[in-house]
C-alpha cells in the first residue's frame, strides 16, 4: 500500500516504547534523523516488524511521500508486485515526469496492461524506477518502508536495488526489515552493504545502517509479558519462558498466552 502524507513536523510516537529493543531503535532513529537509511534484521519473531512500524510512525510525518510495501512468501513469485504496492497510487502523479519509453515500461509493469519483463524492458524499467523516485523527491522528502524483504519478488528487488545504488544525495530514505537466520548473513550485512547488495542482498543504498535485533533478557521478557496482560506469573515460570523461548519475544508471548489460558 502507498501512503501519502503532508509534512507535519516531529511525530509523537517513539520507537523506544518497543520493549527490549531500545538500543537498536535508538541507533536506527539517529540514522534516520541524519537523513540515512536503515535495514533491520534478525531471526523470525525477534520484533523487526514491530520496530519497523514504530520507526515508520515516528518518521513518516517528516516526509512528503511515504511509499510502503510488505512482501509475503505466498506472493513472492508475482513479478513487480512490490513495485506496484510502492508506486501504484502515485503513478499518475509521476508519469508525466518520465521519458516516454520509461513511462510505457513502468505503466506496463505496474498495471499489467501489456507484457513487460526485465529481459525485454530491463534498462527502461530500471531507469523508470530511479526517475520516479527522483521525481517524487523533487517535491519533498520520500520515505520508503518495506517489510519482509526476504519475500520481495525478484523483479522488484532488482529494480529497487538498481535505483537505491544511484540515489546519491536525493532525499529518499529507506526503512526496511529482512529476516536473517544465520550468522554468515549477519556478518555480510555488517561488512559491506554495497558488496552484499551486488551479490543479491537487500535492495538498499550502500550507506544503509544495518541494525540487528537480538534476544530479550529475562527482565525484558517479564516486562513484555506484563505489558501484554500476562501478569501474576511466578518468577520461576517467567524464567522458564525466557529459557525456552531463547529471549525471542514472539515465542515468549506465545508461551505466556498458553500458560495464562
Amino acid at each position: 500500500m502507498t501512503v501519502r502524507r503532508d509534512f507535519k513536523g516531529p511525530a509523537s510516537c517513539r520507537s523506544d516504547l518497543v520493549i527490549g529493543q531500545e538500543e537498536p531503535s535508538a541507533a536506527a532513529r539517529e540514522q534516520l534523523a541524519r537523513g540515512g537509511s536503515v535495514l533491520l534484521h534478525g531471526p523470525a519473531g525477534i520484533g523487526k516488524s514491530t520496530v519497523l512500524r514504530a520507526l515508520a510512525a515516528e518518521y513518516a510525518p517528516t516526509a512528503r511521500t511515504v511509499l510502503r510495501c510488505s512482501a509475503t512468501e505466498s506472493e513472492s513469485h508475482l513479478p513487480f508486485l512490490a513495485l506496484a504496492d510502492l508506486f501504484g497510487l502515485v503513478l499518475e502523479e509521476i508519469s508525466g515526469a518520465l521519458p516516454a519509453a520509461q513511462r510505457t515500461a513502468l505503466e506496463s509493469a505496474l498495471t499489467g496492461r501489456g507484457e513487460s519483463t526485465l529481459q525485454r524492458d530491463g534498462l527502461a524499467l530500471r531507469l523508470a524506477v530511479l526517475s520516479a523516485l527522483r521525481a517524487l523527491a523533487a517535491q519533498g522528502p520520500v520515505l520508503l518502508v518495506a517489510d519482509d524483504l526476504q519475500w520481495l519478488d525478484s523483479a522488484s528487488a532488482e529494480l529497487l536495488g538498481f535505483a537505491a545504488r544511484r540515489l546519491g544525495g536525493t532525499p529518499v530514505q529507506m526503512l526496511c526489515a529482512v529476516r536473517t537466520e544465520d550468522e554468515e548473513y549477519d556478518r555480510q550485512l555488517r561488512s559491506s552493504a554495497l558488496d552484499f547488495a551486488r551479490a543479491g542482498g537487500p535492495p538498499c543504498p550502500p550507506d544503509t545502517l544495518s541494525v540487528r535485533l537480538g534476544p530479550l533478557s529475562r527482565t525484558q521478557v517479564s516486562a513484555l509479558l506484563d505489558q501484554r496482560g500476562y501478569t501474576g506469573l511466578p518468577r520461576s515460570t517467567v524464567r522458564e519462558i525466557h529459557r525456552t523461548s531463547g529471549g525471542n519475544p514472539l515465542f515468549a508471548l506465545e508461551l505466556g498466552r498458553a500458560l495464562a489460558e
